[in-house]
């Protein structure tokens, strides 16, 4: 096949491919899973469902922000079934009646003392991984990967200028989509498609506009995220119904700032898209093969989002409509690549950020299995 091919139809639609990708990808890369405002004090609580894994995120007492999977130690049953709580001051297996406190730790085991070769030290909950940086909660379930500044630095790196860890979230919409999540992905990476779906963002951003900047970093010779950026026309002055806002820029938005939007994907899964007003995020969680949920979160300065009568719809309502736009046509994608005439197409010359994932796509499946996590 010429180098330029696409995936052909099975990596979106086999269930044992999807089982590798979860592994090898989303089980062993940093993960976007939420806010540290979310866990505003000591006890506070929120769980994401990662492939098959449930990962519960807890404010610990000493005020870190810890993480573990979501299974009591005893029989491996759920832990905790709440997607969110406040002010926890322990976790019960609703099984057994196992507790455990806000670092994990093993407090409480009916029946178990004098149990031959039992050290309640030895069954604390399994740790998840967890960083902390611009405001955001990542996540990472490969106990032996590289850590989180090796890996993303340099994509903060690129947005130091901006206090991002200040913002605060204004809006949140979430979609299900019939469709494989590296299509949605695959689409977010180009705007070749933007001309005849989205005549909206296309007359505020035409899709010639702009540049791609896919950099490489070491340890493994690529970067863990691509984008670039496209440019404003005319006067607009954001992704709004109507091109104009009167929300002030955010802090740290320098002039040459003030007229793009930056695009860029974070692998695996998370959109990250910053304009002169918000910064927007999607994150993309596979659910089947052919099924994937979208979070779509929008953020706001803090004085903006506590002024009088805020209201964010011309952007949100803008976003709704490109993004449904985009969730049929990726919907259309995955009926076709499930025929057995589809065995992949050709990249044009305006998909090199999606050519760029497909590759870490392949490279990452190439590495072999991740570890299991043991104790």
């Amino acid at each position: 096949m010429p180098d330029g091919t696409t995936p052909d139809g099975a990596s979106y639609w086999d269930p044992s491919v999807l089982r590798t990708e979860l592994d090898r990808l989303f089980y062993r890369n940093w993960l976007c899973v939420g806010r540290e405002e979310e866990l505003a004090r000591p006890g506070d609580f929120v769980t994401r469902e990662v492939g098959l894994e449930s990962v519960l995120l807890v404010r610990a007492t000493d005020g870190r922000a810890r993480g573990f999977y979501n299974l009591c130690r005893h029989r491996g049953t759920r832990l905790v079934e709440m997607s969110h709580g406040e002010a926890a001051r322990s976790f019960l297996c609703p099984y057994h009646a196992w507790s455990y406190d806000l670092e994990g730790r093993l407090i409480g085991a009916p029946h178990m003392p004098g149990t031959e070769e039992f050290d309640r030290a030895e069954y604390g909950l399994h740790p998840v991984r967890v960083a902390s940086a611009g405001g955001f909660l990542w996540a990472n379930l490969d106990p032996g990967g590289p850590d989180f500044a090796t890996a993303l630095g340099p994509f903060l790196a690129k947005f130091e200028r901006l206090p991002l860890a200040d913002l605060r979230r204004g809006a949140h919409q979430e979609y299900e989509v019939e469709a494989n999540w590296k299509i949605l992905v695959e689409n977010f990476s180009e705007c070749y498609h933007c001309a005849p779906v989205h005549p909206g963002l296309n007359r505020i951003t035409p899709y010639l506009s702009g540049a791609n900047d896919a950099t490489f970093h070491p340890p493994r010779g690529r970067s863990l995220f691509a984008g670039g950026y496209m440019e404003l026309t005319r006067d607009y002055q954001s992704m709004t119904r109507t091109g104009y806002t009167d929300r002030p820029r955010l802090p740290g938005v320098r002039a040459e700032d003030a007229r793009r939007i930056y695009y860029y994907v974070v692998f695996p899964n998370l959109f990250f898209s910053l304009h002169p007003d918000y910064l927007m995020v999607h994150r993309c969680w596979p659910v089947s093969p052919t099924h994937s949920r979208v979070e779509n979160d929008f953020y706001f300065a803090p004085a903006t989002v506590a002024a009088p009568g805020f209201d964010p719809s011309d952007a949100v309502g803008m976003w709704d409509e490109i993004n449904r736009q985009d969730w049929h046509v990726c919907e259309l994608a995955q009926a076709g690549m499930s025929s057995r005439a589809w065995t992949g197409g050709r990249y044009s010359s305006k998909e090199t950020l999606v050519r760029d994932f497909d590759a870490f796509v392949r490279e990452e499946l190439a590495r072999g299995a991740s570890p299991r996590q043991r104790r």
